[in-house]
């Protein structure tokens, strides 16, 4: 699990702390620091956003105030040099509120908490789920989630593979991957999604799928390996 996020807080020293721990967890992918509300407004594309970083006190808008222009619901962390915001910061839904200074640990603790977080509401919104409707050629096809064993994004379509045949529908991967149980699949290269219990072979890099060889980015590998208990 990759989680696309940005920081939106006008302190700049802060900002370059966070960006470089950010940078050392790999389930964390920083898109973009913005010192101002109104400019992360113009430009952040929030349906492609799945975490904020969000100073709540900051001279052009508060943070509590941009979340709530937002069209989208996009979950937060809250960061605040004061720790008077907190019950605020919580009834607004946020997953955590950090006080600055903050330590690596204690941003660690954080990282625990978003994972936590994104579990659950992938587990809740995939338990019952059997199937999975795609438009191909202009028709609503359902398809048996079990059924599909390799996922791949090309250009601005995406390619399900199936053991009958493979199905071509007009979506990002993210969006395929928000439809999909979490236990049962792992996105493991930018433009690959498999069903883990359908890998035949691992070689380094490289895993084999009904005779089909994908490619394992370095940033997955780790998780890869530990979800299938490799050692």
């Amino acid at each position: 699990m990759t989680l696309k996020c940005v920081i939106i807080d006008d302190d700049p020293f802060f900002t370059q702390v966070l960006e470089q721990y950010l940078s050392q967890v790999d389930m964390l992918e920083c898109l973009g620091v913005y010192t101002n509300p109104f400019d992360a407004l113009n430009k952040i594309n929030f349906s492609e956003i799945d975490l904020l970083f969000l100073d709540i006190e900051m001279p052009e808008m508060n943070g509590l105030d941009f979340l709530k222009s937002l069209t989208t619901t996009t979950p937060a962390v809250f960061v605040s040099g004061k720790k008077t915001y907190g019950v605020e910061a919580f009834d607004n839904n946020a997953i955590d509120y950090l006080y600055k200074p903050i330590s690596f640990a204690r941003f660690l603790k954080c990282v625990n908490k978003v994972k936590d977080h994104f579990d659950k509401t992938k587990t809740n919104n995939t338990a019952k789920q059997q199937n999975i409707f795609i438009k191909h050629n202009g028709i609503h096809i359902r398809l048996a989630i079990e059924d599909i064993f390799v996922i791949r994004a090309d250009d601005n379509d995406v390619t399900l593979n199936t053991n009958v045949r493979s199905y071509k529908t007009h979506l990002r991967l993210k969006d395929i991957y928000d439809m999909l149980p979490l236990n049962d699949f792992m996105r493991v290269h930018r433009s690959f999604i498999v069903q883990l219990a359908k890998i035949d072979k691992v070689d380094g890099e490289i895993i084999e799928i009904n005779g089909r060889t994908i490619p394992v980015s370095r940033t997955y590998l780790g998780e890869l390996y530990e979800r299938l208990k490799i050692k």
